[in-house]
């Protein structure tokens, strides 16, 4: 009972952020990354840090709020809007292919019809596997992105990436809640690795850390298992994205074991610059929230010559939109969602969602919002509203 309250939306959020937060500022006072930052961005301002502080808090309410709330309603009035939101993910990564994004939206939404109206955990659960080892190989085939940052960049927004990302996680979180660990490890082990061969650490990181925090809350994972999980993501934080760095910057002369503070500093320095460009009332109205390839910021913040994709913490994107209001608005609908999905944790399905939810909610601290992550959200909030009607086998 402990436990469930360590793991608590309240308490893992806030935690995480500030952990964050201190990771980035301890960046500018270490002397090799703070070589490469200062000279770029300068010293971040108070301004940033009290904004952040200031979401931090409105989501600790929101999430109060968001548990009192009674989501009763029919789980399938969610599906028109998850299907607008992928055709609109879909056409602004492919243009060019609307009769094959229109199909790939409806058959989405086909599929979660079919494996919550007629089918079992235990049948969503392989359904969901396997269509998430296929999107890898469907990307593998092609090269591998770990090796290849060409590629890696080209495949960033590819709905193939989109789809593993989205079933792994779940996935392995089912795996640990159903499944015993000789069952679970082998194939969470899996699918993390895909995630490192196609070049992002996010997609492996939030693998190991669903299933983890799904065999938490279930009981089924020790700490022997914490421990290699933990093991795990220092690995690809520290070894895994010094290569990707390697190969992307061609020279990379920060030690792995600090590539974790100058990953964050950068990221808020980012939200430093956002800050002093757009407050108080911002300055995209909409752009950098509806930009599914996350590329916005660094032509606009960064004055880039050419599209890249760049990170700005979970507040960045809202900030440089519609700065405070925006803001305060997405730390508020966020906490409001982890507190609903935290209430909803009833069953191994909702417990596996809610395990979902909240990595990917902590990946986004870092990441930042943008229409794909709204559209994994509701459909996590589906598969818990559904979770009730789900036979276990």
């Amino acid at each position: 009972m402990k436990l469930q309250r360590l793991l608590m939306p309240e308490v893992v959020f806030p935690c995480v952020y500030l952990l964050f937060l201190l990771l980035a500022l301890a960046a500018y006072r270490i002397d090799a990354t703070a070589r490469y930052l200062l000279p770029v961005f300068g010293a971040p301002g108070l301004w940033s840090v009290a904004l952040t502080l200031l979401g931090i808090g409105v989501a600790l309410a929101g999430i109060r709020a968001g548990r009192r709330l009674r989501l009763e309603f029919n789980p399938g009035y969610l599906l028109p809007l998850m299907a607008l939101l992928s055709l609109y993910a879909l056409q602004s990564t492919l243009p060019e292919q609307t009769a094959l994004n229109v199909a790939l939206a409806l058959g989405s939404i086909a599929f979660w019809l079919v494996f919550t109206r007629r089918g079992s955990l235990r049948l969503l659960l392989l359904g969901a596997y396997l269509l998430a080892v296929a999107a890898a190989l469907t990307t593998l085939s092609q090269g591998v992105p770990l090796l290849e940052a060409g590629f890696r960049q080209n495949v960033a927004v590819s709905p193939a990436r989109a789809v593993f990302h989205g079933l792994a996680v779940l996935s392995a979180a089912l795996l640990a809640s159903l499944s015993p660990p000789r069952t679970a490890l082998p194939g969470v082990a899996l699918l993390a690795l895909l995630g490192v061969l196609s070049g992002f650490k996010s997609d492996a990181i939030a693998v190991i850390l669903s299933a983890t925090l799904a065999g938490l809350l279930t009981g089924r994972v020790s700490l022997r298992g914490i421990s290699a999980a933990l093991a795990g993501v220092v690995a690809i934080l520290s070894v895994v994205s010094t290569h990707i760095a390697s190969v992307s910057y061609s020279t990379w002369k920060i030690p792995p074991h600090l590539y974790v503070f100058y990953r964050t500093g950068f990221t808020f320095s980012v939200f430093d610059r956002i800050v002093e460009l757009s407050l108080p009332w911002g300055l995209l109205h909409g752009s950098a929230l509806l930009d599914v390839s996350q590329t916005t910021t660094s032509t606009v913040v960064l004055n880039y010559t050419r599209e890249h994709i760049i990170t700005s913490t979970l507040f960045g994107p809202a900030t440089l939109d519609f700065g405070v209001p925006g803001l305060v608005a997405v730390a508020l609908l966020l906490g409001m969602y982890l507190g609903a999905v935290h209430s909803l944790a009833k069953n191994a399905l909702g417990t596996a969602c809610y395990a979902v939810a909240l990595t990917h909610v902590l990946i986004l601290i870092e990441v930042g919002l943008q229409p794909t992550s709204v559209l994994f959200l509701l459909t996590l909030l589906y598969l818990s509203l559904s979770s009730r009607t789900l036979r276990r086998r």
